[in-house]
């Protein structure tokens, strides 16, 4: 029966970080662990138990699998001095938790003597395991979760940046609020969106005559200079490091998830020459209605499968078991 083992370690600014272990009965990866890195401000648990059931799932698997909070979230000691959670996000989203990453890292290889890790995680904690990858060469495969490739912070209107997927999503439901008393009633007493309902109505109508509103999709993949809006341009560096070094990186996204839409068109279109190359080292799923957190046993179920046989068939060959 596999264990859980709470453990400590302290990050590089001295505080005491602390999470779950888990150990399978039989360590069949000897030497390689996964690290389940916590979502945005959300701890070691995530939304639904998410990472308890992933835990669950990968050390059946015979991984060892660590799942901890960051400094100043959760159990872990310090403190998060953001007065807005969006510029929280934009930390996350540029590496502020890293070195946590790292010190986990570090902390399985003098204890346990892992030198070979495989980091997951749902959103802020997938964009943190892949550029922790750039830098460490000890990670040798990512598990993404609806990764973000734009960047959040107090002062960037989203609005700006919409994508031509959510606005469509966007127009679909505001079709069908045409018919609610709610809605109008929202719209009339100045508790509505209006600039998200003029994009979506103007994308419902230059999508009749060419597809393309002329100021909702701002990249192409023809664009000499495809990142004027709030693409986080780390991401391109941070993935490439990974594909061309031969890592591998499962990308998943869920249906109704605006990150989904901007991973297409923020990165997929404007990238697609270089990623031809790059084939070979990604994967990509998409969960199909799914939102963000995959509320529902079934999204998550789909999950699992993608994950662990992905794990399965690239880590099969590399059993070694130890008792």
């Amino acid at each position: 029966m596999a264990k859980q083992l709470p453990v400590s370690f302290l990050n590089n600014d001295g505080f005491k970080l602390f999470g779950i272990l888990h150990q399978p009965t039989v360590d069949r990866f000897n030497g390689r662990a996964i690290i389940i890195l916590s979502p945005g401000i959300k701890s070691r648990v995530a939304p639904h138990r998410l990472y308890i059931k992933m835990a669950r799932q990968y050390v059946a698997l015979g991984f060892n699998v660590l799942r901890f909070d960051y400094s100043g979230l959760g159990d872990s000691e310090g403190n998060v001095n953001y007065e807005k959670v969006a510029d929280f996000y934009g930390a996350v989203q540029v590496g502020k938790y890293i070195a946590d990453t790292t010190a986990a890292m570090d902390w399985l290889s003098s204890t346990y003597n892992i030198t070979k890790f495989i980091l997951a995680g749902l959103c802020g904690g997938a964009i943190t395991g892949l550029l922790t990858a750039a830098q460490d060469s000890r990670v040798d495969s990512l598990i993404s979760l609806a990764i973000p490739v734009t960047l959040d912070g107090a002062n960037i209107d989203r609005t700006q940046f919409i994508t031509q997927g959510q606005l469509r999503k966007l127009s679909e439901g505001y079709i069908n609020k045409l018919f609610h008393l709610k809605s109008w009633l929202r719209f009339f007493t100045l508790q509505s969106d209006y600039r998200v309902i003029f994009k979506s109505a103007k994308q419902m109508f230059y999508s009749k005559k060419d597809n393309v509103s002329p100021d909702v999709e701002p990249m192409r993949a023809s664009s000499k200079e495809p990142h004027k809006d709030n693409f986080n341009r780390l991401f391109p560096q941070a993935f490439f490091n990974m594909t061309s070094s031969s890592r591998k990186i499962l990308l998943i996204f869920s249906g109704s998830d605006r990150l989904g839409w901007e991973f297409e068109e923020k990165f997929l279109l404007p990238y697609k020459e270089k990623l031809e190359g790059a084939h070979k080292s990604y994967t990509l799923h998409t969960i199909a209605d799914a939102n963000h957190i995959l509320s529902f046993p079934e999204w998550q179920n789909e999950f699992f499968n993608i994950t662990t046989t992905w794990l399965s068939e690239n880590y099969e060959s590399m059993k070694c078991y130890r008792i």
